[in-house]
């Protein structure tokens, strides 16, 4: 297995984060407090930072203080709702303990019967309290639909579940909440951003919210025990199994997430992915009766192994067992496939070790947020993905893992920096039909990495691109859930599955925009045809596919039939060039001027990075870049406003706070953030930039 050595996130450990007030508050929670009389509110706060006890306190309030009749909380996945049970707040000074009246997150599927009984919660004169899954919540919107939740606080938990997108359901029950104005609404989330790349909430939508913004290094700061965080990468080649023994350390505490079903690196199996993974640990012993779980011998400890991948009868055991867990000891390893991500709290999780490219940043944040709680004897946290190595050279790996890295670190700020995945361009050698000459031999440099140029097709409507770029997923959704294209798929002899396929894809466009005309519709199931064929291009014919460089230009054999050349699309051929590709798709890190990777070795055609200290000064300076990149503000008000910057400096010690809950204070940090990247691009443009920022208070003068 080869490396790349970690990069480590320090922390002060002053404990303040963990701090309680007078009613037993801890910091990000007396935030949320404060703004409990809102009607409407988004939380947007790291793993372990009390999103969960938050939402008690103002959902005990809201039913005490506001006249709300019942407070409805949901989760994305049974798994977490341990996270809301029953809790003694009157212990730390509050007015009144959290009990649960309705549990829907037992053992059990998403049941009609809870649905009913959700339902029935619903109508109740006596019951206030309740917890249930997201798809719950659904269900129960769509059987008695959203007068049964007037005078109600919905509060739900990992936001990033819901979208703007309208056949997104969840995001459509909220905003239909909003739409009719009774319910209230909490809404918490650790990654406020979604990985397809669609939005949230609409701006306007958004707007409503009353925004608390906690970030992660605020958290770990004022941790008590934990003081560091490691994030890496590792390189294997040939099978990711054999890497095992190297990448596990059986005296961590470890959760080992495994590849996706059906990708290209779970070349195996998932239970027998399972037992070699148990096998590199140590010695099995056989399952524990009591807890479900497995017992390895590994030198003279018994380790206890949580097997979440194991969907049969008996995770329902492992499920209750962990629900369970109370000390250090009670288990040691889990090893898990779609589960144990957002919202899993196991405090004592040391490592959580990653196999296969995620191309959702917010499943690697999540991710990382498992490894990221406080917890005694707990002094550093570790976060390994573990990704097939890339068919590309040392320095294009380096700088996508540099990529990578500012992409988690911005992300952990909280900060939105996924890009839309693909955009398309045309190339075509004949004249245009302004009698202009066409573009013939090479295409000019790729200067977008996300671009897919379309070599031997014409010019396509732009609301075509548009739509394809933006809403290709639920466009594909639509045609595999047609009740042809299943005909199809069962019956493909019987079929001219072309034919078919084309008359759906041209049918689920007409129906989606009903306002195109037919240009515009055979546009779009051009590039949908296009866009759907790359996956296939690449399994059935690699050498059809070429990467192109940044900067560099694809030069199509002309030798070759002018379709042929069609699919020479600038995507990549494995899961880890698909690492190097992704990180492309980040808008704002690539214009960062902030170098997380410091000398770099090559040996044994490994990869071996070794990083920068990522320390709190190097994080708020790339907090102030990313918030330059995005900020609205001209040069003329910045400059005004720079002698108010030196006033509050002087006055306060410190610099203006990005996530100040005082407007005036955040106009400020957004002018300084300005300026110091103003100031940086002059350095740059005079010739006297070295690609590198200086420290964070070095353009304060700016």
């Amino acid at each position: 297995m080869t490396g790349i050595a970690d990069t480590t996130l320090h922390y002060a450990a002053n404990g303040s984060s963990k701090q309680t007030d007078s009613l037993g508050m801890r910091a990000m929670q007396r935030r949320v407090w404060d703004v409990r009389d809102a009607h409407y509110i988004l939380v947007k706060s790291p793993p372990a930072s009390g999103k969960s006890r938050a939402a008690m306190f103002v959902g005990l309030d809201k039913l005490k203080n506001q006249g709300l009749r019942k407070v409805i909380v949901a989760v994305p996945e049974r798994s977490i709702g341990a996270s809301f049970r029953d809790t003694k707040l009157t212990e730390g000074g509050f007015f009144a303990d959290w009990k649960l009246d309705r549990d829907f997150c037992g053992v059990g599927s998403e049941t009609g019967s809870k649905v009913r009984e959700l339902v029935t919660f619903l109508g109740s004169e006596t019951e206030t309290t309740a917890l249930c899954t997201h798809a719950t919540l659904r269900f129960a919107f769509a059987s008695a639909g959203l007068e049964a939740f007037d005078n109600c606080l919905v509060c739900v938990d990992e936001l990033h579940h819901a979208s703007n997108d309208e056949n997104n359901r969840l995001g459509n029950f909220l905003r239909g909440l909003m739409d009719r104005g009774s319910a209230h609404i909490l809404a918490m989330t650790g990654s406020y951003f979604r990985g397809d790349g669609a939005a949230i909430l609409h701006p306007e939508d958004e707007a409503r919210f009353e925004r608390v913004i906690y970030t992660y290094y605020e958290q770990l700061n004022g941790y008590e025990h934990l003081k560091e965080l490691h994030i890496g990468f590792r390189f294997y080649r040939g099978r990711y199994l054999d890497a095992m023994g190297e990448a596990l350390d059986p005296q961590l505490k470890t959760i080992v997430h495994i590849p996706h079903v059906g990708s290209s690196e779970a070349a195996v199996d998932k239970m027998f992915a399972v037992d070699a993974i148990i096998s590199a640990l140590g010695e099995p012993l056989g399952q524990d009766s009591t807890t479900g779980f497995e017992r390895v011998r590994a030198g003279r400890r018994i380790l206890k192994v949580a097997n979440l991948v194991d969907d049969g009868p008996g995770r329902d055991k492992v499920m209750s067992s962990l629900r369970n867990v109370r000390k250090r000891e009670d288990v040691d390893v889990i090893i898990a496939l779609g589960m144990a991500k957002e919202g899993f709290d196991w405090i004592w999780c040391e490592h959580v070790l990653t196999v296969g490219y995620r191309g959702s940043l917010t499943e690697i944040v999540q991710i990382i947020g498992r490894a990221t709680r406080d917890a005694p004897g707990k002094t550093s946290a570790r976060f390994t993905n573990l990704v097939s190595a890339p068919f590309a050279n040392d320095e294009t790996v380096a700088r996508a893992v540099n990529d990578m890295l500012k992409a988690i670190s911005v992300s952990l700020l909280m900060e939105q920096v996924m890009a839309p995945v693909f955009r398309f361009r045309t190339f075509k050698g004949a004249d245009e039909f302004d009698g202009t000459p066409g573009r013939t031999g090479r295409p000019e440099p790729v200067t977008n990495m996300g671009e897919i140029e379309v070599i031997g097709t014409p010019p396509v409507d732009r609301d075509a691109a548009r739509v394809i770029e933006t809403d290709f997923p639920d466009l594909f959704a639509d045609v595999q859930a047609d009740p042809r294209t299943l005909t199809v798929m069962i019956n493909p002899d019987d079929h001219h599955a072309d034919v078919i396929y084309d008359m759906v894809v041209t049918d689920v466009i007409r129906t989606r925009y009903p306002g195109f005309s037919e240009e515009q519709v055979g546009d779009a199931a051009t590039l949908f045809g296009i866009r759907s064929g790359l996956a296939r291009a690449v399994n059935d014919e690699p050498e059809a596919i070429q990467t192109v460089p940044a900067g560099a230009a694809y030069t199509p054999d002309v030798a070759q039939d002018q379709a042929a050349a069609t699919d020479a699309m600038a995507i990549a051929t494995s899961a880890g060039d698909r690492f190097v590709r992704d990180t492309r798709r980040f808008i704002d890190v690539r214009e960062l001027q902030v170098d997380l990777l410091g000398s770099r070795r090559e040996f044994d055609d490994a990869y071996e990075l070794l990083s920068k200290e990522l320390n709190e000064e190097v994080l708020a300076r790339l907090h102030g870049e990313v918030r330059a990149l995005k900020v609205s503000m001209t040069q003329e008000e910045a400059e005004k406003l720079l002698p108010r910057i030196r006033e509050f400096i002087g006055r306060e010690n410190r610099e203006p706070n990005l996530n100040s809950p005082n407007g005036r204070e955040v106009r400020l940090a957004d002018a300084l953030a300005f300026l110091r990247r103003l100031a940086r691009r002059r350095r740059e443009d005079m010739g006297g930039a070295d690609g590198t920022a200086g420290p964070a208070g070095a353009d304060a003068n700016v």
